[in-house]
Order: C-alpha cells, then sequence, then structure tokens
C-alpha cells in the first residue's frame, strides 16, 4: 500500500481511535488536499528522539505506525485544514518514494491478533479497565460530556487504544504500546500506568482544599 505520510514528533495514532490535527505546513497542506481527493488516507509515524538535530529534511522514522483515514475536514482561509482521522491500521514501513513536497511510502498492514469480545477472560480485563478508565475521567473533572458511559459500551481492543491515546503519556512509552502486537498485552502494560494515574488523581482532590489562597493585592 502507498500512502502519504506525516510525521509528527509527539503524536502516536492508534487505530480505532480519532486523532484531530490542524494542518497548516505548505507541504501537508497539499498532502491533506490531495488525500481527500483520493482515498482519505494518511499514515502518522513518530519521528525518531534527536530528529530535531537532524540536518536533512527527512529525519528518522519509527517503522511502526498507523493509517488513519479523513473522517471529517473543515478548509479553512490559505488553504489550512481541520481535520480528524480515523485510526484504521497498524503499519509497518517498507520504504520511502521519492517525492515531493511531502513524504510517500509504501507500507505493510500489520495482522491484528484475533481478540474475541465474548471471552470470559476479555470480558474480565474489559470491565475492569473501563471501571478504571470511567473512575479517572470523572475525577479528572473531564467526563463533562459522558464519556465515560461511551468508553464502557466500547470494545476490548477500542477501549484499551483509548485509554493509550487519552492518559497524558511520553511519546515513547505510547510508541512501545503501539508496538505490541497483542491486545493483552497493551492492555498489562498499560493498567499499573492507568493506576499510577488514578491513585495520583485521587491524592489530589483529597488535598486539594489545602492549596493556599490567593495572594491579596496590596
Amino acid at each position: 500500500m502507498i500512502v502519504p505520510i506525516f510525521p509528527l514528533p509527539n503524536v502516536v495514532l492508534f487505530p480505532k481511535t480519532l486523532l484531530p490535527l490542524h494542518i497548516f505546513e505548505h507541504r501537508y497542506r497539499a498532502m491533506t488536499r490531495e488525500a481527500i481527493a483520493g482515498d482519505g488516507k494518511i499514515a502518522i509515524l513518530l519521528l525518531k528522539e534527536g530528529w530535531e538535530f537532524d540536518s536533512n529534511d527527512r529525519p528518522a522514522l519509527h517503522e511502526i505506525g498507523c493509517v488513519g483515514r479523513v473522517e471529517t475536514y473543515e478548509e479553512l482561509e490559505e488553504g489550512k485544514y481541520n481535520i480528524v482521522l480515523t485510526g484504521l491500521h497498524r503499519i509497518r514501513l517498507v520504504r520511502e518514494i521519492e517525492h515531493s513536497p511531502y513524504r510517500l511510502a509504501e507500507v505493510e498492514v500489520l495482522e491484528e491478533a484475533v481478540c474475541d469480545d465474548q471471552n470470559e477472560d476479555i470480558i474480565l480485563r474489559r470491565n475492569r479497565l473501563g471501571g478504571l478508565f470511567s473512575r479517572y475521567l470523572e475525577l479528572a473533572a473531564s467526563d463533562k460530556a459522558g464519556a465515560g458511559e461511551t468508553v464502557l459500551r466500547l470494545g476490548f481492543e477500542a477501549m484499551v487504544n483509548m485509554v493509550a491515546t487519552a492518559l497524558n503519556l511520553p511519546a515513547e512509552t505510547k510508541q512501545a504500546l503501539l508496538e505490541m502486537n497483542e491486545v493483552t498485552d497493551r492492555y498489562d502494560a498499560l493498567m499499573p500506568i492507568l493506576q499510577n494515574h488514578l491513585e495520583t488523581l485521587i491524592l489530589v482532590r483529597r488535598f486539594e482544599h489545602l492549596k493556599p489562597e490567593e495572594p491579596r493585592l496590596n
């Protein structure tokens, strides 16, 4: 499969999740315009650490990424765009193809291990993750739109990937999660991270009344 590459320094896209993007660079305006006119597919690949010191215009990329499809878009002034990508498949970078003004590559779709949402063990894992994440959203005061209820309606893979997307984690940590072939392995890696975030929020909420008052102006 030949797809345009959108290399980003701090964003990892997971399958079955949404990614809003503001497109403003000239080359990526062209990429977005041509993707919308075609099949809407764009590959999101994380730049490797040290990209900012790379002297060429094609800094190194992680080989594993995700192909997304433009679900919605808004064309702005001067050819800029606001778009929302839906993650479709994990992919491996095979080779880059000479192309201008944006990067183009041949990629292979990575086969996902089949995840049976009716399996008793998967149901238990899904319920545990959904319960913890709903509690996390509640304490983070970010559940005004009922996101917790939405999470609980997701399948196991979509739920795991949504949690990986939503938590404030270093990009390299998210990349390591994306590279895991088994969704259950991703779940096992995420659970202690989510528990740690939740415990921290519980402490913050417990003692937030002790915050000093705003200093009075003299």
